[in-house]
C-alpha cells in the first residue's frame, strides 16, 4: 500500500480556524484513505500534545519529518499558499525526491 503524507495550514489566528484546519485534513486523509492509500495525518499529534503537555512547535515539526521521508507521495491541501510549515514540509519533500500531489483527483490516477 502506497503511503501518502497529508501537508497543509493548520496554525491560524484563532483556536476556531485550527478546528477547521484539522477538519480539512482529517477529511482528506480519509478521502485519499479510502483510495487505496495509507496515509499519515500530521494533525492528529495534536492528541500528542495534549498528553505530553509541553510540547513546542518544533517538537511536533520534528516528529513528522521522518514520515515525510517514508512517504510515496506529499499531498498538499488546498490554500496552504501562506503556510511556512507546509512550504518547509513541501521543501523537504523536494530534497528527498518524494513526489507532490496539489490536487486529490490525482490519486485516482495514480491507482490506474
Amino acid at each position: 500500500m502506497k503511503k501518502v503524507y497529508i501537508a497543509g495550514k493548520l496554525n491560524a489566528r484563532s483556536s476556531c480556524n485550527y478546528i477547521k484546519n484539522v477538519h480539512r485534513m482529517i477529511k482528506a486523509g480519509d478521502k485519499i484513505r479510502k483510495l487505496g492509500y495509507s496515509v499519515y495525518i500530521p494533525c492528529l499529534d495534536l492528541l500528542l500534545g495534549l498528553v505530553a503537555g509541553n510540547m513546542a512547535y518544533e517538537d511536533y515539526f520534528d516528529n513528522n519529518l521522518p514520515w515525510i521521508k517514508v512517504s510515496d507521495f506529499l499531498y498538499v491541501l488546498p490554500n496552504s499558499d501562506d503556510s511556512s510549515g507546509t512550504q518547509r514540509e513541501i521543501d523537504f519533500a523536494r530534497i528527498n525526491n518524494i513526489p507532490i500531489i496539489t490536487n486529490i483527483n490525482q490519486f485516482k490516477e495514480e491507482i490506474k
